[in-house]
């Protein structure tokens, strides 16, 4: 398997892990997809994001 093939499944698991916080940032992006501009669900991509972090154990 090459190296992207596998960074790609490295990353699938740890968003897979955090689906909850993957759900609630969609429906935030969904509810405002009519106007959608920086930081609009700011609060919720940071929940997606420190969760993935973790996940991972690494930060990006």
């Amino acid at each position: 398997m090459k190296k992207e093939s596998r960074s790609v499944a490295v990353f699938a698991k740890g968003v897979a892990a955090c689906s909850h916080q993957a759900k609630t940032y969609g429906q935030c992006i969904t509810a405002r997809y009519t106007d959608v501009h920086r930081d609009v669900c700011a609060k919720e991509f940071q929940a997606f994001k420190n969760c993935v972090q973790q996940s991972l154990k690494k930060a990006w």
